[in-house]
């Protein structure tokens, strides 16, 4: 008896459809994608780029089959490169909660991760707020700056444990206790 991993059987039966892959790059909170190239391959196979492109004032997207991807980030300013970074084993995915876009950070401080929030279904994204786990004075982060076409709010923190605010037009709902990993992008659907 042959025994399959979740993950693997989900890759064999993904369907063929390509998704998208966008990559933004930052610098601890600030953004600095403008200022990066990226190059994405099969994971394991550097010496084979399937997309690269250079630096994008928004965000840098890829069109990619579902597979497990490493992206080389390579931050660049006159002329001069300023760091290079390799964010390893990204999973790409139809994960029915991300309607075939799925959003990687990679940021050249250490000790940081990213958390994505997404709402569930139509609508616009209510005001959300992180505050550290357990304490609820004072907002730790607010998303980062975006367009209101964008279909997620973005922060950049410190890895670790954090509480989310979410305010609607009658009420303001608390969702505890939600970790944002190191080196990694959470997703979390408003539900």
């Amino acid at each position: 008896m042959l025994v399959m991993l979740p993950l693997v059987a989900a890759l064999a039966q993904a369907p063929a459809a390509p998704l998208t892959l966008e990559i933004r790059v930052f610098q601890g909170g600030e953004e600095v994608t403008a200022e990066t190239r990226v190059t994405v391959h099969r994971a394991g196979d550097r010496n084979t780029a399937l997309a690269a492109v250079p630096g994008s004032d928004r965000r840098h997207t890829f069109t990619v089959p579902a597979g497990i991807y490493d992206a080389q980030v390579v931050r660049e300013k006159d002329g001069r490169v300023l760091n290079i970074r390799w964010a390893e084993r990204l999973i790409v995915m139809p994960y029915p909660d991300e309607d075939g876009k799925h959003l990687e950070v990679v940021n050249f401080a250490n000790g940081y991760g990213a958390l994505q929030v997404r709402r569930s279904g139509p609508g616009s994204l209510p005001d959300v707020a992180l505050f550290a786990a357990g304490e609820r004075t004072s907002a730790t982060a607010m998303p980062i700056a975006f367009q209101r076409s964008d279909p997620y709010a973005l922060f950049i923190v410190p890895a670790g444990r954090y509480d989310i605010q979410i305010k609607g037009s009658d009420r303001v709902g608390w969702h505890p206790d939600l970790e944002v990993p190191l080196d990694r992008t959470r997703l979390w659907v408003i539900p």
